[in-house]
Parts: structure tokens; sequence; C-alpha cells
């Protein structure tokens, strides 16, 4: 790579590491790091060429996409079909109890696109649901021929996973370990019935966006919705790298992938996924120090790894060091206004997924604790930001419904909604 393209991708992402405190009491306590990533426009390369796309769109038609769902489905397929070009490749799987790769990947041609109406025409709703087996077929599909490919795989579902592997937390890692082999995974649950502890922890373990679409029609939107997304996207598989100089508790609060490994994992990676023009996504990481006990301070190094252009990059060291002191000196110490921000928001919006899977799970006193406890919270340091003292009523409001049994669609709403906020992800559904 020549010198004048290594400074263009290294000026395209910014990344910063900032505390909300410097000060640790002499019996220990936690503290918030906010880390803002983010990406700008590259300076004098028009909007209009953007890296191809190898797009998998793996469609659920088992028995209960029957009642037009399944159409409504087959329609929005061809409309993302048509937003992508001659440099574009697609690939579509449609799966119940069987897999069947009714177009192995091609490059998208108005003949291909014709073709796969055809194909689709046949397709008629039947049998359970291989939601694993399908979606790996489609991922498979589209694995990525050359470093830094953009692989994508849309998998749509209406129901539960009752055929092959059900368990949430293994397709869940199945789908960090896709991702990291380069195709980014993003699930759309239609109406009521489907599972969003499968799908929300397979988006975010995938690299990609969990939608709920209250309905059918909403699938179009939210398809073209994603793919316009992708379009605009500068740098991808972004993953963040803390280094840790001593044994200290990690919390990602933020809704992303995060991993720890080597000796007392001390080492963290927490997979961000892309960054489209002009996006910023803040993530935030608590940390647990332990009492004061010969060392004077703790410091945290984080860099970031990101790809442009098929060659990957990483950003300079970021260092916070950490200092103890005495009570009187840490109470005296001004928190940084910008952290506590994104620190209450990104609370808040655990709080609510929480909630949201304890209440779904019957366990109403606890939801209702996790609520309670972040509003409590917050309510301490919301101050006169206006987001806090919203997400700070939201959280009231949901005080007083969480301690009973909730409509499934109104979980669903939450899971998304509090999911979709914390990765700094938009909703393309129609209003």
């Amino acid at each position: 790579m020549s010198g004048n393209s290594q400074t263009y991708s290294a000026a395209l992402v910014n990344f910063t590491a900032t505390p909300d405190k410097r000060l640790i009491r002499p019996q220990g306590g936690y503290r918030h790091i906010l880390f803002k990533v983010s990406a700008t426009a590259p300076v004098g390369i028009p909007a209009a060429q953007r890296s191809p796309i190898s797009l998998a769109l793996v469609l659920d038609r088992s028995g209960s996409m029957a009642g037009g769902k399944l159409e409504t489905a087959k329609v929005a397929a061809q409309a993302a079909i048509g937003l992508l070009g001659e440099l574009d490749e697609v690939a579509v799987v449609v799966y119940d109890d069987q897999i069947e790769v009714i177009q192995p990947r091609a490059p998208v041609t108005p003949q291909l696109a014709s073709a796969i109406v055809s194909s689709l025409s046949h397709v008629l709703p039947r049998g359970s649901t291989a939601l694993h087996q399908g979606w790996l077929a489609g991922c498979h599909a589209v694995a990525p021929k050359y470093p830094g490919d953009m692989a994508r795989c849309f998998l749509l579902t209406d129901g539960l996973a009752n055929v092959g592997e059900t368990d949430p937390e293994t397709i869940a890692s199945h789908a960090a370990e896709v991702r990291e082999a380069g195709v980014i995974t993003s699930t759309f649950g239609v109406g009521a019935d489907y599972d969003e502890g499968l799908l929300g922890p397979m988006a975010t373990a995938g690299g990609g966006q969990f939608h709920h679409l209250r309905h059918a029609t909403e699938i179009s939107s939210t398809f073209m919705g994603e793919l316009s997304h992708l379009f605009s996207v500068v740098a991808t598989q972004v993953r963040l790298e803390i280094e840790l100089q001593s044994d200290l508790m990690v919390d990602v609060v933020s809704d992303y992938w995060a991993k720890g490994s080597g000796p007392a994992k001390r080492h963290w990676t927490i997979a961000i996924g892309d960054l489209a023009t002009n996006q910023m996504r803040p993530v935030v990481v608590r940390f647990g120090f332990p009492p004061k006990n010969g060392l004077l301070q703790h410091s945290v190094f984080a860099r970031l790894f990101y790809t442009v252009g098929g060659v990957e990059q990483s950003s300079a060291w970021q260092q916070v060091d950490f200092s103890y002191a005495s009570n009187e000196q840490c109470s005296k110490e001004a928190r940084d206004r910008e952290v506590m921000h994104w620190v209450g928001l990104h609370h808040a919006w655990r709080a609510e997924r929480e909630g949201a899977r304890l209440n779904r799970q019957g366990d109403f006193a606890d939801a209702s604790r996790a609520i309670k406890r972040v509003a409590h919270r917050l309510s301490a340091c919301a101050g006169d930001d206006m987001e806090l003292m919203q997400a700070l009523d939201h959280l009231r409001e949901l005080q007083n419904i969480i301690p009973a049994p909730m409509e499934a669609t109104c979980l669903k709403e939450m899971a998304f909604r509090a999911q979709r906020l914390s990765r700094a992800q938009d909703d393309y559904r129609t209003h």
C-alpha cells in the first residue's frame, strides 16, 4: 500500500478514550471509560465509489410464514436485490426443516434477478424451523474470497428454532466465529412469536443489527434501510482491544460482543462491527479496582483495529491512568459531563434489555429490581441533562409495568429499542 493510502485510511477513523474520573478511593471502587469510535467521509472520494457487497438472503419458509408473510418476504428480497449493482454478489437460501440454496453466490445482473424471482415463486410455506443450519448455509455461500470483503447475511424468521441446534448461547458463539471469519450477520424477527433472546444476541455476536418487525409489511423498508446503510460503510471489522497492567474487573456496559483472554483476563476484545460515514459509536466500559495494596496507580491501554480497502489498520495506543487518592480528594474530583452522559444512557439501555429478558422468563421481582436500581442511580446524576432526564422518565414508566407479565410484542419492542440505541443503530421500519 502506498504512503498516501495509509494516510487516507488512518485519517478515516477516529478513536478516543476518556474516563469519568481518574482518582480511586483507598478501599477501591468503580470507574468508567468512554471509548468514542467515529468515521468521516474520505476527502475527494466520490460517495458512489463504495465497496462491493456479497449478500446472503436467508428466508424462513416454515409453516408459520403462511398467510402472506412469505410472499411479502419474497417481494422484499427482490427489492433488496434491485438495490445491488453488478459489482455486488447475492446468494439466496430458504429453510424449513430442510435447507435449499435456490441461488448460489453470483454477480447481480438483470438476468440473475429474474431467475431469483422465478425460483422464489415456487417456494411455499411448509415444515419446521432449522434456523441455525439455514443461517450457516447462507454464511458459507458468501464466505469472503479476500481479506476485507464485505460479506453480509440477512436472516429472516417469524418463529422459534426447533430443528438442529437451538441453544441461543451456542448459536451466538457460532455467530461470533463467523464474524471473525468475515461474515457479518443481521437478524430480522417478524411478529410476536420469534425468540428475541436468540436473534438479539446473535446479531450482537455477529456484528450486525437485530430488527424487530411488528408486521410483515416492514420487511421491505428494513431490508432496504440496512442495505442503504451498508453503502455508506467506510471501515469494517472494527474492534477495540484493551490491555490491563493489573487484575481489574471489566464490565462492558454497551451491547457489544466482548471476550477476555490471557492470564487473569488482562486482554479484552470488543467487536464493534461496521463504521459508516459520519457515524459515531460510543462504547462504555466499567472497570472495578481493588483496594490500595502497594500499587499507586492502574493503567488501561486501548487501541482500535479496523479494515479499509482490504487492509487492516490500527490506531495509536490510548493510555488512561487511574491513581489512588484520599476519600476527600476523590469526592472533590469532578466527573466528566460528556462521559457521564453516555454512561447514564448505556446503563439505562442495559437495564431495559435486562428487564425485558427477566420479565420474559417470568422473573418479575428481579426485572423490577434491575429497572429500579438503575433509575435510582440515574436520578442522582441526571442533573440538567435532557437526554438523561428522558431516560430516567422512561425507566420510571417501566417500573410501573415490569413487575407483571407483559405482552410479547412489548417485550420485543423493549429489547429492540435498547439494543439499537446501545449500538448506535437506526430504526428502518415504517412509522
